[in-house]
């Protein structure tokens, strides 16, 4: 919609296009509002990193009753080898793995044993393998409880050097090396379920800051206005060094043309008739909005009664403006 206004003497004229938010998002406000919040995506990353270690703890924590403990007895078997080598061969990983079942063995490993030890439960809790040597055996035992654990593996040991005493095919078997029962401990990742917790907890607060400053359209700089309206920029008032020199020299040149009244726009201040009246006598008026308190469609929505009323719109100004933040925004300051 197009407005023509005409001030009284003529002197000062405008023709202006209201416009609703169709300028594009200013990135480099967008951006520095961002690095102005950065503790708090600094805050919800920290946050995250505890919730992550936290989840991860609760639900890698194994309730007593189910944690594992292992031992592990290395074996040295000395084979006696008959004249084609085939007493050597027959041993490897699957048959040491069936051999501990079975009778002769776990015979004499039960005798070592309190009574109530169940031979499913001394079944089930070893596991023999040959990993590269066929002289070395590896046995691995795994239970509920440390002293279970070590237990059975004493005794899978004492059974083992009485079958190497024995039986034909061994010079002999000899216990090596002995691990007492540990607590398997699942695979640790820490430091992935702290960063996953940190990634999210950032991401959720950056997309939360990105949907509310999109949708904020508080005014903060001239290129906010430009959103609502193409009236003349005349400056910031209250920020301070060249800025607020800047406004004062163009409020100064307007007031040379003609009488000009000022509007200091609040967004829950009515403006009043009485106001009213003395804008729309002036020669023309700036409309001074108090920086990020007034929305742009409010702004809109005075810019469209300043047209009913016929009032000269001769500029926009942003008063108490934050010095500080437009410096960094125009490059003025580091």
């Amino acid at each position: 919609m197009k407005a023509t206004i005409s001030g009284q003497n003529g002197e000062i004229q405008s023709m202006r296009e209201i416009r609703y938010a169709d300028a594009g998002m200013d990135m480099r406000k967008l951006l520095l509002c961002f690095m102005r919040k950065i503790g708090i995506v600094l805050l919800a990353a920290a946050a995250g990193a505890i919730l992550g270690g936290a989840v991860y703890a609760a639900v890698r924590t194994v309730p007593e009753s189910e944690r594992e403990y292992q031992a592990m007895l290395k074996i040295y078997l000395d084979f006696a080898a008959d004249e084609t080598g085939e007493v050597y061969q027959a041993y490897n990983g699957y048959t040491w793995n069936d051999l501990m079942a079975t009778d002769p063995i776990l015979d004499v490993t039960m005798g070592y044993l309190p009574g109530d030890y169940a031979r499913e439960e001394v079944m089930a809790a070893v596991k023999a393998e040959i990993l590269s040597d066929l002289r070395l055996l590896t046995i691995t035992v795994t239970t509920h409880e440390a002293d279970t654990c070590d237990r059975i593996a004493d005794a899978v040991g004492r059974s083992l050097t009485d079958l190497g005493n024995t039986a034909k095919e061994f010079r002999s078997i000899r216990v090596i090396q002995t691990a007492k029962a540990k607590l398997v401990v699942a695979d640790a990742r820490w430091r992935q379920a702290i960063l996953i917790g940190m990634v999210l907890a950032s991401a959720f607060v950056l997309t939360g800051m990105l949907l509310y400053y999109v949708l904020d359209d508080r005014i903060m700089t001239a290129s906010d206005l430009r959103q609502v309206t193409d009236a003349p920029f005349v400056g910031y008032s209250g920020a301070g060094g060249r800025l607020e020199q800047d406004y004062a020299a163009n409020l100064a040149c307007l007031q040379k043309k003609g009488r000009v009244a000022i509007l200091s726009l609040k967004q829950k201040e009515a403006v009043s008739e009485e106001k009213w009246q003395e804008l729309c006598d002036a020669d023309g008026v700036v409309i001074s909005v108090a920086y990020g308190a007034v929305h742009a469609v409010y702004l809109g929505y005075i810019i469209e009664q300043f047209a009913i009323r016929e009032c000269a719109l001769a500029g926009l100004a942003i008063e108490e403006a934050d010095g500080r933040f437009l410096g960094r925004y125009y490059g003025l300051r580091g």
